[in-house]
């Protein structure tokens, strides 16, 4: 529904009651009639959403259905899945033509998709349905846990660097697969923020400007997540194991990523100029760490596939502390607030 604006003046009747008119158009759209109730909902840039009473009632559950063609593949069916996932439906269908996928697919949204349990299965069909919602798992508490997920994988993939520990730098590698989950949780919450204004405060937010913010930040960390599981990723590819200045080097660099994020994430939830500011200066360290550790591989003997990694790793350092001062330009932005 799309109407143009219309200017109504406040009038008071009983000495204390303000009314205005509804504009007839509006009324006539939304299908109501004389009688009919409607719900005013306070927004936090002290703007109303009028909303009719009959669209506050619980909300039914949505079901779609996919209808996969004999040509395509798991990654296909996968990706179509996700889609209806993230735009909010309940219960989901998938009508195969091909069963030895199956499997593949129950593994598939199970691994990569919280919350969603598959309900029913046949020889030519998967239904699942979607049973967490924004109650039970809030917006910032689901993207506490999952900053929190990626700063851990970082540390105990520079952990496994130093020590050439392939095994806890695979486990690095597999826990990406929770940050994913919670990066498509949360974008369905903020999706259906956007869909229904009256959930902008249930999900705990106080602006429908703030979906556009989040959106970013979680994109921001759950790259950074995938920057901390090629660096873990590169491990066992390495000739020889990284010693000297160099580790050292990386260490540093990689501790100062972590606190450019710490300190970002910290602003966003308590707007802080002085750590957003300490944020924007430790990038410029960690590009001098980056380039010195270069320096010094160039003057080294190494293998050259032990140097491509290293240049990969240093590259993938340096990419996780420009998503965290993203996350912190985010949080100013946020921060401002929007001219009367």
């Amino acid at each position: 529904m799309s109407l143009p604006a219309e200017l109504r003046k406040i009038q008071i009747t009983g000495g204390a009651t303000y009314i205005i008119s509804l504009p007839k158009k509006w009324v006539k759209a939304a299908g109501l009639k004389p009688k009919d109730q409607v719900a005013l909902i306070p927004q936090a840039d002290t703007s109303l959403l009028i909303v009719p009473k009959g669209d506050l009632k619980p909300k039914e559950i949505s079901e779609a259905t996919i209808e996969v063609s004999p040509q395509a593949g798991p990654e296909v069916i996968i990706r179509d899945f996700i889609a209806h996932y993230l735009v909010g439906y309940d219960i989901i269908r998938i009508k195969l033509r091909n069963v030895r996928y199956r499997d593949l697919l129950k593994r598939s949204i199970r691994q990569k998709l919280i919350g969603v349990e598959i309900m029913e299965e046949s020889a030519d069909e998967i239904v699942a349905q979607c049973l967490l919602g924004h109650v039970e798992l809030p917006l910032k508490r689901a993207l506490d846990r999952m900053h929190v997920l990626m700063l851990f994988m970082l540390r105990d993939a520079i952990e496994a660097l130093e020590n050439n520990d392939k095994d806890l730098a695979m486990e690095v590698v597999q826990r990406d697969d929770e940050v994913d989950r919670l990066y498509f949780f949360i974008v369905r919450q903020l999706k259906a923020a956007v869909y229904n204004r009256a959930l902008i405060e249930e999900i705990g937010l106080s602006n429908p400007r703030d979906c556009l913010g989040y959106r970013l930040i979680v994109k921001s960390v759950e790259r950074s997540a995938d920057h901390a599981a090629r660096i873990a990723g590169v491990i066992p590819t390495l000739a020889a194991p990284i010693n000297g200045k160099a580790i050292e080097g990386i260490v540093a660099m990689s501790s100062l990523a972590q606190e450019i994020h710490e300190y970002s994430m910290k602003s966003l939830y308590k707007y802080d100029p002085k750590l957003i500011n300490e944020s924007m200066t430790k990038i410029n360290h960690v590009i001098d760490f980056e380039e010195e550790i270069i320096e010094q591989l160039l003057k080294l003997k190494i293998e050259p596939r032990t140097t491509l990694g290293i240049r990969l790793i240093l590259e993938s350092i340096r990419r996780i502390a420009e998503y965290g001062t993203d996350i912190a330009e985010i949080a100013i932005n946020l921060a401002v607030k929007k001219p009367i």
